[in-house]
């Protein structure tokens, strides 16, 4: 695996975890990172190509269009068009070809070089050395043969660090994959490749896992579709109108309840009969007296 953690205490690269298992000291979260060495050389790579061709191809057609601009002024539209029937176009081909052959001459006496790969919570870094150096190969890089003076003298096998870049996460705004050749393209901005990171097959996943967790969730990030990270649902806010509803949901069970029966109020007045129906008179009091004597 190309994910380590780098303990401060020991001074060097240990398992990913919490705690190093050397020393037992507690590891900061920026400690784990995807880490590892591909050596490659410039002229069967084409990401080198690329590199000199983005400039090459503009600054070529800038010069022709310049040409036929400065031809069409001083001769008008037929000079342009006896500059086409001519040996104009042989003669681009030509220079084209030329610059190609150059450019293949300059990579293969550069030579094999280390490609120092490192991601981590930050970023892309990569470094790029150079082994057993020389002037020649200094010159072929544009570099100057004074460089050769940082050299351990005692050193068996001297290696020159070249050039340091870095590439924060918050400044890519593009990244593409490259399965093939197992590369990895940074673009920042959108139209513009920063840094191309050659995977090997066994830290591709830790590198995508990576840009997955970093660049997973920003919408303003172009990414393949299956680097991108679902948006977690958040839970619903409560609002104030759902508070009505709550009592008004409650309202039926109350309602379900059975009633209890009213009190009897006893200062109502009692029922008259109904009309038509003759009311009793009252009994007078010596026929109630005389009812009472018989009964006995």
């Amino acid at each position: 695996m190309a994910r380590t953690a780098y303990c401060k205490k020991c001074n060097r690269e240990v398992p990913p975890g919490d705690i190093c298992p050397i020393c037992g000291t507690k590891l900061a979260r920026t400690a784990t990172h995807a880490a590892w060495v591909v050596e490659r050389r410039p002229a069967a790579d084409w990401m080198c190509w690329n590199a000199v061709m983005r400039w090459l191809v503009p600054a070529a057609g800038a010069v022709l269009i310049l040409a036929l601009v400065l031809e069409g002024l001083t001769g008008g539209a037929e000079a342009v068009e006896r500059l086409f029937r001519g040996a104009f176009p042989l003669t681009v081909l030509a220079l084209l070809g030329a610059m190609v052959l150059l450019v293949l001459a300059v990579l293969l006496l550069q030579g094999k070089e280390l490609m120092d790969y490192v991601v981590d919570s930050r970023g892309v870094h990569v470094t790029r050395y150079l082994p057993e150096p020389n002037a020649r190969k200094l010159l072929a890089r544009g570099k100057s043969p004074a460089l050769l003076n940082r050299l351990d003298p005692e050193a068996e096998h001297p290696v020159l660090r070249l050039e340091e870049r870095d590439l924060a996460w918050k400044d890519v705004a593009r990244v593409q994959l490259w399965p093939e050749k197992c590369y990895l393209l940074f673009y920042a901005p959108a139209w513009w490749l920063r840094i191309p990171v050659r995977c090997t097959p066994f830290s591709w996943e830790d590198a995508l896992s990576y840009v997955r967790e970093k660049l997973g969730r920003k919408k303003t990030v172009e990414l393949p579709e299956h680097l991108r990270t679902p948006a977690e649902k958040k839970p619903a806010a409560r609002r104030r109108t759902g508070e009505p509803a709550r009592v008004a949901a409650r309202a039926p069970e109350r309602q379900a309840q059975p009633e209890r029966p009213a009190p009897p109020d006893w200062t109502e007045e009692p029922e008259r009969p109904e009309d038509g129906v003759p009311e009793a008179d009252p009994p007078e009091n010596g026929e109630a007296g005389e009812q009472m004597k018989m009964e006995f």
